[in-house]
């Protein structure tokens, strides 16, 4: 099954990122079709992706997620500004980062990933960059239009974030998008 590991955000912080995804679809008309908006429902910040699983290691999974959240204690991160990925061209990714907290946001991604890597899977290539998805762009002339559009939008604060439990995701790609379901959660200390 396909697997990533991350950390659910508040209805409060999904709903001000929802309105956030249609004022930029609005104001900037962002609505084409190559344009990807990740469902304010499944909004989330993605610790680790693993891509897909055998069912034999979902259990060495969880436990091994358990185990590295027990490490930790909770935190909170500040969720503001949104910006593209990548750096320079166009868009791929359009985002809201993280302002503060970010070093608690990696230290525990890599922890995660070293966990995941005693398990087979490949440690991340690049370093771990805090950020929460909020669209996927597949045409490049579509991706330099949504790059100017969030370049061109004003100072944004979307609020504190509280890390308590980080989950285990199984993601379903399904015609009208993935479908997420929660497999396992583990509490921080």
């Amino acid at each position: 099954m396909r697997v990533f590991i991350a950390l659910e955000l508040d209805d409060g912080i999904k709903m001000k990122l929802g309105a956030l995804q249609r004022q930029l679809r609005s104001q900037h008309h962002l609505n084409d079709p190559s344009i990807k908006w990740v469902h304010p429902d499944n909004i989330h910040l993605t610790l680790k992706f693993l891509g897909e699983v055998e069912d034999r290691l979902i259990n060495d999974v969880c436990l091994a997620v358990t185990q590295t959240a027990s490490q930790f204690e909770p935190f909170d991160f500040h969720i503001a500004g949104v910006g593209s990925f990548p750096p320079g061209g166009s868009a791929r990714v359009l985002w809201t980062g993280v302002t503060e907290g970010g070093e608690d946001l990696q230290a525990l991604a890599e922890a995660i990933d070293h966990a995941c890597h005693k398990l087979g899977f490949p440690l991340e290539a690049r370093k771990f960059s805090s950020h929460i998805t909020l669209a996927r762009v597949k045409n490049l002339v579509v991706g330099h239009k949504a790059r100017e559009a969030v370049e061109t939008t004003g100072p944004l604060d979307i609020g504190a974030q509280g890390v308590s439990n980080i989950t285990v995701f199984q993601s379903v790609l399904e015609r009208g998008g993935p479908a997420y379901t929660a497999m396992h959660h583990a509490r921080l200390r």
